[in-house]
Formats: C-alpha cells, structure tokens, sequence
C-alpha cells in the first residue's frame, strides 16, 4: 500500500498493489489522471532510515556509554540502563517494523505494533527519571542555574516525543500517517545521542545549538524524500513536524534564560514529594 496525489477532494489516496507500476503510469483499472509510486521505493526508504537512527544512536552514546561499559568504567544508577535498554527497543522495534511492511508482513506488524506503546510509555517516565537525577547530580557539583533549565527541556522533549508517539498510535488505522508520526518521534529521541557527537568533534562551536540543527536536518531529509517521490509533501512533516521544530527552536532561545531556570526549579521541588 502507498500514498500518492489525487486530482480529487482528497489530497492523499491510498493504492493497493501499486508496486508492479511504473512512476508517471496510470494503474490498470484505475481511474484517470491518478498517478501511483512504487511501494518498493517508499518500503525500502523507511527501512533504511530505521537503520540510519540505530546508527546514529550507537555512534553517539558510544563515547559516553558502550564504550565506558565494555571498560568497566561506566557507573550509573539502574534508571540509566533502563531507559537506554527501551530508547534502544524502540529503534530495534522500529528496524522489525519497517522490515515487516517491506516483506508485507503487514498482519504480523501490526500484532506486534503494541510493543511500541509500551516501549513509548516507558521512555517518557524513565527519561523524567533520569533528567531529574542528572539534575540533581549536576547541581550537586556545579552549583550553577544550567542544569535546572537543561531539566526544562528533557520534559518537554518526553513530552514532544510522547505526543508524536501517541499521535501515531492514534492514527494506525492511517499507515502514510502513522509511519510519518513515528519517524518525527524517533528524530525527536535521537537529539541527546546527535549532542554526543560533540566528543568526536571538539571543535564544533555552540556544539548545543549545532547539533540541535544537525539533529532536525532529518526532518528535512525525510520531507525530501517525500518530494521526490510524490511531488508532494504530506501534511504530518508539515504540521507536526513543523511543530517539533518550533519547539526545539524554543528550547535553544530560552535554554539559559532565569524563567527555564525557575520552572526547572519548580520541576525539581515537585519531583521530590
């Protein structure tokens, strides 16, 4: 099944069996002026993105993370490795998902497909779990306002990654939509692993902001691909991801300000009762 344009009332149609179709040439029986994609190119697509995230989580936390542990040098408290083991589920879940759909093991993706609620839900808490205590941490050995803002912005990010989560959940009766929501969302996840490639490249200035903007070049990327295959861009990247963008956008302009610093305070008192 593909999405493709239709000079209709509905901008996006759906079309079974479109594979076997060449780009520009009208499906047999179908009606006139309808133009379908193969749905090799867009199955392939997501599939190779999926690899692309697992790549781009492993290299980043590999300095701070895979590379302390296999030293035995890496210490942290039980809510890290739980929060990585599901950060990491996700995308391996993510990866079985898109290779399902691309050998049309639609019935078996979509059985599977309540993993990822789960896996959703328990990013969102343990990623409370640990900004609150590396904040706490933090605090404790600098002293300075940072940390309280930094905390700010990992609940929004559990919030913009839970909403776009659940946004596809809500939409799975609509694959184009759902796909496009859960690709946003892991884009989303993957900001602290892209802020990691600061150890590889020390010489990056503002390594925050620049990884930041690297991080949502994806969205980019994925709305190219959309381009080029349909001559269109469907409205989830717009919308959504445009909101995604806004709101990383926000947290970099108000990342070090005193009202980020209050309401982390604010956060922090409320985390301990």
């Amino acid at each position: 099944m593909v999405w493709m344009p239709n000079r209709g009332p509905e901008k996006w149609k759906l079309a079974r069996n479109a594979s076997a179709v060449e780009p520009g040439r009208q499906k047999p029986g179908g009606d006139e002026g309808t133009v379908t994609y193969r749905s090799a190119t867009r199955t392939s697509f997501f599939f190779y993105l999926s690899l692309a995230f697992l790549a781009i989580a492993i290299t980043g936390f590999s300095t701070t993370f895979f590379f302390p542990l296999a030293r035995g040098t890496f210490s942290a408290p039980p809510v890290i490795y739980i929060h990585g083991a599901l950060l990491f589920g996700w995308l391996a879940l993510f990866i079985t998902q898109a290779t399902l759909v691309r050998h049309r093991r639609v019935r078996v993706h979509r059985g599977t497909g309540w993993l990822g609620l789960a896996l959703a839900v328990g990013i969102v808490i343990s990623g409370i779990a640990v900004g609150i205590f590396a904040t706490r941490r933090d605090l404790a050995a600098t002293g300075a306002d940072s940390p309280l803002a930094g905390l700010v912005n990992i609940f929004i990010e559990m919030v913009v990654f839970g909403s776009l989560a659940g946004a596809a959940i809500l939409s799975r009766r609509n694959p184009e939509a759902h796909k496009r929501y859960l690709v946003l969302a892991t884009i989303s996840a993957l900001g602290p692993a892209w802020f990691r490639f600061r150890h590889f490249m020390p010489f990056v200035p503002n390594p925050l902001v620049t990884f930041s903007l690297i991080a949502d070049c994806l969205w980019l990327v994925v709305m190219a691909h959309d381009w080029r295959v349909s001559k269109r861009v469907h409205p989830v990247y717009v919308w959504a991801g445009g909101a995604m963008f806004a709101v990383h956008v926000i947290e970099l302009v108000f990342g070090e300000s005193p009202l980020w610093a209050s309401i982390g305070r604010c956060l922090l008192q409320a985390a301990t009762f």
